[in-house]
């Protein structure tokens, strides 16, 4: 009895034992897990890793610029390879299962690391990049500074074109960081959401979703790469963006607003970020979807 008592009195000893011993575990098991890939990378990296049995590069301009010269390697996927009219909205991105099809022939897999390049840090890259992501690529980076950053630093290119590996389909969709238009509505006014529309400043004032900022996507680039992220999340914040809210990024049909989507979410890391791809075309062509312009002299 009494050694059962004298057990009994160590017990919270082993308690608190136990909980020093598993809090860092705990803590491990708790803390945020870390980016797939770098959502952006330099020439530098690019060319030591071009190799690589999981790099699958894809060039994202148009392809008569692909068939000029093109990075070793590399596969053409441009933008109108990927979009298309539905519903009469035109320029709408196919849905997960098509662009799954669209990537896999470009040799993607569910493994591959795709480096996605355009002629500069430009929305032809991301808007490839993020419907990789879309299409269920789990890692993919943008190259910084392009085709062009890459040949100014008299890096190879070549205008022959490999075949890739037949495709392999696997590729399991991903739209969690999308926003369909019956949501959107729901967010106008209410208090919390930021929209923010990246077209220029006189697309904004001729229309747009009520309460929505601006600040046009290319104030994200400097001389074809892409500017500092410090300098970038003070300008967004300075522009309305706010880490504390969920954000809505848009622009005419979701090209240029993959840009800011993409650097607000990959590159800084926001952490409720959506783009809307259907963006202004389709909200504008809605019958019950509001809307506001401005006057010259409400211009901001």
């Amino acid at each position: 009895m009494r050694s059962s008592l004298r057990a009994l009195d160590r017990f919270p000893l082993l308690l608190a034992f136990l909980a020093v011993a598993l809090a860092p575990i705990a803590r491990a098991a708790a803390a945020p897990k870390a980016p797939a890939a770098p959502a952006v990378v330099s020439g530098e990296w690019l060319q030591a890793n071009l190799a690589a049995k999981d790099v699958v590069l894809l060039d994202a301009r148009p392809m008569r610029d692909f068939l000029v010269a093109h990075l070793p390697g590399a596969q053409s996927v441009a933008v109108e390879n990927l979009r298309s009219t539905s519903g009469g909205v035109p320029a709408t991105t196919y849905p997960p299962e098509v662009l799954g099809v669209l990537f896999a022939r470009a040799g993607v897999t569910s493994g591959s690391h795709v480096v996605v390049y355009g002629a500069e840090s430009d929305n032809d890259a991301t808007y490839v990049a993020t419907a990789a992501l879309i299409a269920g690529a789990r890692k993919v980076s943008v190259l910084d500074g392009g085709f062009s950053r890459w040949t100014t630093e008299a890096r190879a290119t070549t205008k022959d074109r490999m075949l890739s590996p037949a495709a392999r389909p696997g590729l399991q969709g991903d739209t969690s960081f999308l926003i369909r238009i019956d949501d959107v509505k729901k967010r106008v006014g209410d208090g919390r959401t930021v929209f923010l529309d990246v077209r220029p400043e006189e697309s904004w004032a001729a229309g747009r979703i009520p309460g929505a900022k601006n600040r046009f996507w290319k104030k994200d680039v400097e001389g074809g790469s892409f500017r500092p992220e410090a300098a970038t999340r003070e300008e967004l914040e300075a522009a309305g963006v706010s880490w504390e809210k969920p954000v809505v990024v848009y622009c005419n049909s979701g090209h240029q607003a993959s840009a800011t989507f993409y650097t607000l979410k990959f590159r800084l890391g926001h952490p409720d970020a959506r783009l809307y791809q259907g963006s202004w075309l389709e909200w504008s062509m809605t019958p019950d979807a509001p809307r506001e312009s401005s006057t010259p002299a409400e211009k901001k």
